[in-house]
């Protein structure tokens, strides 16, 4: 850590040139957490650093890599070289934690996270969840090495799935889920994923950002993908679920399955309105032909008996989805709240202001692999005609 307290009270950064001459001429420092007394580390290697003695009790102490101090230090001096109020390893009581760095605009308050060790989608899921329940929005940004990409395909673990889903803020249908990752002294790369391909892998637009020059929020801006390679992008997955591999055989897997075969419907003719990416897709493990084949074969028949539907009526459907999908009830609603409007986009559904949906057409299954594919490509040209995000001035897609 850089931040620590002396005995007379006084915070102090070591990042902070004001404050060299006192760290200088003082002895003895402190937590300012937990008040435990710590450790000045000086060498020739490693930056100078504050550490908690061994054995110590205090909720932030967490040894921390010579890369993580020195991404943190590079990362704080490229938002201060902007002017932005960013606070060094702020301590939140509210929620018990400790951000790497604390950003504060007059939009909202950004806590950015420089994970450098592995862990698990619920920890990243958990944490998150603790800064959005006091007002803070988090970006997680991980070091160059664990980036892993072969052209504009990229390389996933679940928690960097979950990452890429809290990077976005509030992800919508333009907005697309975004990866971070840091290469020293000064590239930050962006990841904009714009199609799925698999639970580990997604087609993606890369930016590589040299620092200083760009701020935070060019960062953050979404780039345009042109209509043809993100048509591409999402025939990708659309053809290798006609022509390909049937998807990965799990519990899910297996039970849509089945249910498709009893409608007569193998796999490779599941409906053209399913296979989609959506952003919420993050937080999902199973392949979306999946869930959305099932899930628009149980929207349909509703039409039989009623005009409107609105996603209150899925009451069974969404309690299935949640057992199925190991999801909480609440990330189902949005899921299915979400493909509901995707299929207005469609023009599949008409959506109206009160959040209820109308049969605008009749849908179709094919009847042949090739004319679900060619279905498939009339929706996918239908989907780029919507339009893009705006891309950031400055930078350059790789």
């Amino acid at each position: 850590m850089f931040t620590a307290t002396s005995y007379s009270g006084r915070t102090v950064s070591l990042l902070n040139d004001a404050d060299r001459a006192y760290i200088e001429a003082n002895a003895e420092w402190y937590c300012p957490i937990c008040k435990e007394r710590l450790q000045l580390k000086k060498g020739r290697k490693r930056r100078a650093h504050f550490a908690h003695h061994p054995n110590t009790r205090c909720p932030s102490s967490n040894p921390e890599s010579e890369r993580h101090l020195e991404g943190k230090a590079l990362l704080f001096e490229w938002l201060k070289s902007h002017g932005v109020d960013v606070r060094l390893e702020a301590f939140l009581p509210e929620s018990n934690q400790r951000a790497d760095l604390l950003v504060k605009n007059k939009n909202e308050t950004l806590a950015l996270e420089y994970q450098c060790s592995t862990v698990d989608r619920e920890l990243i899921r958990r944490r998150t969840m603790l800064y959005q329940s006091i007002g803070v929005q988090v970006l997680w940004v991980m070091p160059f090495d664990h980036l892993r990409r072969k052209g504009n395909v990229i390389y996933l673990k679940e928690w960097q799935w979950e990452a890429a889903y809290h990077a976005s803020g509030a992800p919508d249908f333009d907005k697309m889920p975004s990866l971070y990752y840091f290469q020293p002294p000064s590239i930050l790369w962006a990841a904009h994923i714009n199609a799925y391909l698999s639970s580990k892998k997604a087609h993606a637009r890369f930016v590589a950002h040299r620092l200083p020059q760009p701020t935070l929020e060019r960062v953050r801006t979404p780039v345009v993908v042109p209509d043809d390679g993100q048509r591409s992008a999402l025939l990708a997955y659309k053809k290798e679920t006609r022509y390909g591999k049937r998807p990965p055989s799990t519990p899910f897997s297996t039970f849509v399955q089945e249910e498709l075969l009893r409608k007569k419907i193998p796999i490779q003719l599941h409906p053209a309105e399913a296979g989609w990416f959506l952003p919420w897709q993050t937080w999902v493990n199973e392949s979306p032909v999946l869930w959305q084949s099932w899930l628009f074969l149980q929207i349909i028949p509703y039409f039989h008996h009623q005009t409107f539907i609105a996603s209150q009526s899925l009451e069974r459907e969404k309690q299935l989805l949640s057992i199925h999908l190991q999801l909480p009830v609440a990330r189902v609603q949005v899921l299915i709240d979400a493909y509901l409007w995707f299929l207005a986009r469609l023009r599949v559904l008409m959506g109206h202001m009160d959040d209820t949906f109308t049969l605008m057409q009749t849908p179709r299954l094919p009847r042949s692999v090739d004319e679900g594919f060619a279905m498939d490509q009339r929706y996918a040209s239908r989907l780029c005609a919507l339009g893009d995000s705006i891309a950031p001035s400055g930078s350059f897609p790789l």
